[in-house]
């Protein structure tokens, strides 16, 4: 009877060794874990609210360089007044260039910048650094629409237009802000 209570002790002592050292395993594995998921949770949520603060203040810029009485000015205006309330962030100034030489000035230089052709050619429409056409036809839209996300989205989004002003402060334009609804 000795020999099987001994087996019995020792048994129901390894049988406890095992489960403590589970119980410590499982312990240190879920604090870690646990740690770990908040560390995480806390990254993701510094990111997504730094990125939420920047685009809270973010304004994107449209600018849309015309001529008085050019009827593909007078559709781009019209459409970019269709989305306006869409866009929050998004400001629309139109710049007159046929009879305002400190306008067409700008859009020459602004032009030469972003290394297309300069010309009278109307309309020229800007968005930041990265999109820059002349003309407005159907099935424009839909890329426009594309390119103010874009800008919008973009940690890299420059006003190419505001730079220029700021660097050639003897350019005295006149721009009209397309207003919301």
């Amino acid at each position: 009877m000795k020999s099987d209570a001994k087996i019995i002790i020792i048994g129901t002592a390894i049988t406890l060794v095992v489960l403590i050292l589970a119980i410590f395993l499982f312990y240190i594995f879920s604090t870690n874990y646990a740690k770990n998921k908040i560390v995480n949770e806390n990254n993701n949520n510094s990111a997504s609210d730094i990125e939420n603060d920047v685009n809270t203040n973010k304004k994107v810029t449209l600018y849309l360089f015309r001529g008085l009485g050019c009827p593909h000015c007078e559709d781009a205006i019209e459409f970019l007044e269709s989305i306006i309330d869409d866009y929050p962030y998004l400001e629309v100034q139109t710049l007159e260039v046929w009879r305002n030489k400190n306008n067409k000035k700008l859009m020459d230089i602004v032009s030469k910048k972003l290394d297309i052709e300069v010309s009278s050619s109307v309309p020229l429409i800007i968005i930041g650094d990265e999109y820059a056409r002349r003309g407005f036809a159907d099935g424009m839209e839909n890329t426009i629409k594309n390119q103010i996300e874009k800008a919008y989205q973009s940690a890299l989004y420059k006003d190419i237009v505001a730079e220029v002003l700021e660097n050639n402060p003897d350019i005295q334009i006149h721009t009209e802000i397309l207003s919301k609804n």
